[in-house]
Parts: C-alpha cells; structure tokens; sequence
C-alpha cells in the first residue's frame, strides 16, 4: 500500500496547519489518463464509505476502491527537484525506466523514480 516519507509526512502536517485542515486526512488517488500514465493526485479530505485508511509517519491516508491497486508499493517523497524547487514526489517501486509525478496536490505521472538526482515533470 501506499506511503509516506518521514519528509513527506512532515510537509504534509505543515500544510495541513496552515490550511487549517488539522482535523483532516489526506486522500491520495490514482487514475490512468488517456495516453496510458499513471497520474496521481492528493488533498485534504473527510473520511468516506469503502475508503482505506492507511497510517504513514503519523499522517493519516486515506485511499478509495479505485486508486488502491493503483497505489500499491508507491511512496510519496517532499525532495528538491531542481536547485531551490521541492514539491511532492511520487514514486512507484514496481514501475521500470518510468518517470514519476513531481507536482502540488493534483499533478500526475507515474513513476519509479531513482534515489539521487529527483525528478523532472
């Protein structure tokens, strides 16, 4: 299933204060787009009917039917991307020679990024 960075994590608890949205979780999906990538999104949500519930670092995850095979082995980084740019960073550990989302709560790309350099969109 899907996780958190302990960067991530942080980030995403940083958000969610100054957002106001202390009291939420926050849902990941995924979808295929029309040319076939994996696009990934994310925001602060209230818990549904037939969510999964996933706890990383501390920060509660929420993840529907749909989006749950989707987001098996993947993992959600905060890291630098280019000098003085850090965004989210979706990575898909089964995923080979793809590239992988860097972007806010709803860019998309699929992944499987390597450790060292971050990606680029």
């Amino acid at each position: 299933m899907i996780s958190l960075t302990k960067e991530a994590a942080e980030q995403v608890r940083a958000s969610a204060q100054e957002g106001g949205a202390e009291n939420m979780a926050l849902r990941i999906a995924a979808r295929v787009n029309p040319a076939g990538m994996l696009e990934f999104g994310m925001g602060f949500d209230d818990e549904r009917t037939n969510d999964t519930l996933v706890d990383s670092w501390g920060v509660t995850l929420l993840v529907n039917a749909e989006s749950a095979a989707m987001l098996d082995d993947v993992t959600v980084d905060f890291s630098e991307v280019s000098p003085g740019e850090h965004r989210f960073v979706f990575m898909k550990a089964s995923a080979q020679n793809g590239g992988c989302s860097t972007g806010g709560a709803s860019s998309g790309g699929c992944g499987g990024c390597g450790s060292g350099g971050g990606c680029g969109s």
